[in-house]
């Protein structure tokens, strides 16, 4: 993938951090001796143009290069130097490779805008793509097949088939590029010149940037088949020899390869592990995930090894987490969070490395918190909710109410965990602080739903709550407490009472259903208390036209305790009872983070969603093209291609 995918990879937090570094950078550039981003004068474009002219600027390459650079500068501030494109064309000629790459680099850019003088562009870069230097003909062939101009397929063929055999690695690596862009002008040239062959012939070539850009290739010309055509023992062990001369996008290339090759027996298996296993040491993180998702594959049928190659990605995901950038981290705990909900017990005691650190970003402390939710067991939770319980009070109520919703968590998870659990929030009610309190409200309901004979310790604390809390979700929760433990709670009538006052005013909708319902509870179990305010409330729900679901439950409690007031007790305890659950279900099913382990190591765990998700069904379909289909998996062609057509 190019860079421009790679950023992909950080989520919007992240995103904003790093354009606010490239502003900083862009500042920087400012204050430079070149002077560069200046502001734009009117009248410099021909001032401009006379220097490119003047014969006394062409014999002094510095003075030269410093009136290019002012031009390419300008273009990059988006300011039109298209007037400027013969003299950038003639700048071309020069034996300075720096004042080339910027002509070349400006070319690139303006050719489509001057369709009368691109073929003089291409007669230009034709004649240096056979320069003698191999630097030229290289930058050359690259500003060719970048040139977006009509009818550029007949000018690039011959010069891209030569540079797939040029003695220079810099040319043949340019020149393997450049294939993808024959495919897109016509895909019919590559099956026509063989050059699927040509580029599967070159992952043997000695260069390893000319051996990854055909890996690249050849994937992106035969999507799947391709992958195939390089999964044979031979091809596979011959790449893994070469791993170390790659670069570290080089490497990832190769393990995408190697994750795919289904060794035919364990020993072969534990070889190519043994042999990747210092990959799992590398400092790159991309490596590091590429290494292990090789390791995961291969050892996915293999049960107890498979459980033992998770205990030994351990240490290396925590180190890169630890000690790399918050970027970094953020990645590397989002597959760290999805090997913890497959295998909670392999980081079990390294929870300690999940706790919050002061110079965490948000968005790297959210994971953590989430992480340590998936690690809390029986023999850690006390560490656990200590440490979450710490970060409740901290500054930022975003990781205030994440640590408390965790803390709700673990008490559901891990059973022998809910008494402490509740322990912290009942000690987060006493202490009375607003924002703490309606996190912990709202938390406690599913707590006390898996755990009701375990509530009576924090119902002490609903009628101050009360007071404090102003959040509609927290009022909803409290309500339904007060209905469901009404017998439980002495002031539950009339706290009650006082909220059906407040029923014709912006009181929302989700606390007038559960204070219907929470009426209707508590009027079951202490009728006496509770009879006159059940009255009051059912006759304003009844007449209340603004909302039809309360007008209608409302009218369907009338009717149902006029009729027979046993038979509407039976009911109404029976819903009692069945608010109480043996267990909650999952938010991510198992089928799901199925999907996401199959795209180990690429933005669909980042994302956490799999590919047909968040991709387009275009980009998803390429992987299953096939540019030329008389190619079978061991990269000969089969069928004889078609006669070229003539030029």
């Amino acid at each position: 993938e190019d860079l421009a995918s790679f950023s992909l990879l950080f989520p919007p937090p992240l995103q904003a951090a790093l354009f606010s570094h490239q502003h900083h950078l862009g500042k920087m550039v400012v204050g430079s001796g070149v002077g560069l981003f200046v502001d734009h004068k009117k009248g410099e474009i021909p001032e401009l143009k006379a220097l490119l002219r003047d014969s006394s600027v062409d014999k002094d390459p510095k003075q030269k290069r410093l009136v290019m650079e002012r031009v390419v500068g300008y273009m990059t501030l988006g300011i039109d130097m298209s007037p400027l494109f013969t003299e950038m064309t003639m700048a071309t000629a020069t034996r300075d490779l720096v004042q080339k790459k910027m002509a070349y680099l400006y070319l690139s850019n303006y050719a489509s805008l001057q369709a009368d003088l691109a073929l003089l562009v291409i007669n230009t870069l034709q004649k240096d793509a056979r320069d003698e230097d191999p630097m030229v003909r290289g930058l050359a062939l690259r500003c060719l097949c970048s040139l977006h101009v009509n009818n550029l397929l007949e000018y690039i063929v011959e010069p891209v088939i030569k540079g797939l055999g040029d003695a220079s690695p810099y040319v043949r690596k340019s020149a393997v590029m450049c294939v993808l862009r024959l495919r897109e002008l016509d895909s019919q040239v590559i099956v026509e010149r063989r050059l699927v062959e040509k580029v599967y012939s070159m992952l043997k070539d000695k260069d390893q940037q000319v051996l990854a850009n055909s890996i690249h290739v050849l994937l992106a010309l035969q999507g799947e088949r391709g992958m195939q055509m390089m999964l044979s023992r031979a091809m596979v062990v011959a790449l893994l020899q070469r791993l170390r001369e790659l670069n570290e996008w080089g490497q990832c290339l190769v393990l995408r390869v190697v994750s795919h090759y289904k060794p035919s027996d364990d020993q072969a298996m534990f070889e190519i592990m043994n042999y990747l296993d210092e990959r799992l040491r590398h400092s790159n993180g991309a490596v590091v995930l590429a290494a292990i998702r090789v390791f995961l594959r291969m050892t996915l049928d293999s049960g107890a090894i498979h459980y033992h190659v998770l205990e030994r990605v351990r240490a290396p995901l925590i180190t890169l987490m630890t000690g790399g950038s918050p970027e970094t981290a953020f990645i590397l705990l989002k597959h760290i969070l999805l090997l913890a909900q497959r295998a909670p017990g392999v980081f079990e005691e390294e929870y300690a490395a999940f706790f919050v650190r002061v110079s965490d970003p948000p968005h790297v402390m959210d994971l953590k918190v989430r992480v340590l939710v998936q690690l809390a067991s029986p023999s850690n939770y006390t560490a656990v909710l200590r440490e979450l319980s710490s970060l409740v009070t901290s500054y930022d109520t975003e990781l205030s109410r994440l640590s408390v919703e965790a803390i709700g968590r673990i008490g559901v998870r891990v059973p022998s965990a809910a008494s402490a659990a509740l322990d912290h929030l009942e000690r987060m009610l006493a202490r009375g602080a607003p924002v703490v309190c309606e996190h912990a409200v709202a938390v406690s309901v599913n707590l006390v739903r898996r755990y009701p004979q375990q509530a009576g310790p924090l119902l002490v604390h609903l009628p101050r709550a009360f007071e404090v809390v102003e959040s509609d979700k927290a009022r909803a929760a409290l309500v339904w407490m007060l209905g469901q433990f009404g017998e439980a709670v002495a002031e539950a009538p009339y706290l009650l009472e006082e909220l059906v006052e407040e029923w014709g005013g912006e009181m929302d909708v989700t606390v007038r259903g559960e204070l219907l319902t929470a009426c209707v509870k508590v009027a079951m179990k202490r009728p006496s208390e509770m009879q006159a305010t059940l009255g009051r409330l059912l006759k304003v729900a009844v007449e209340d036209s603004s909302d039809v679901d309360l007008h209608d439950r409302a009218l369907y409690y009338y009717r149902l305790i006029t009729a027979d007031a046993a038979r509407a007790k039976e009911v109404v305890e029976a819903g009692m009872e069945g608010a109480f659950v043996g267990h909650f279900d999952d938010e991510e099913t198992d089928r799901h983070r199925e999907a996401l382990f199959e795209d180990f190591g690429s933005l669909s765990v980042v994302y956490g969603q799999p590919a047909e998700n968040w991709m387009l069904q275009s980009e998803i379909d390429a992987w299953k093209r096939v540019t030329d289909p008389n190619i079978d998996h061991s990269g000969v062609n089969t069928n004889p291609p078609r006669a070229p057509s003539p030029p």
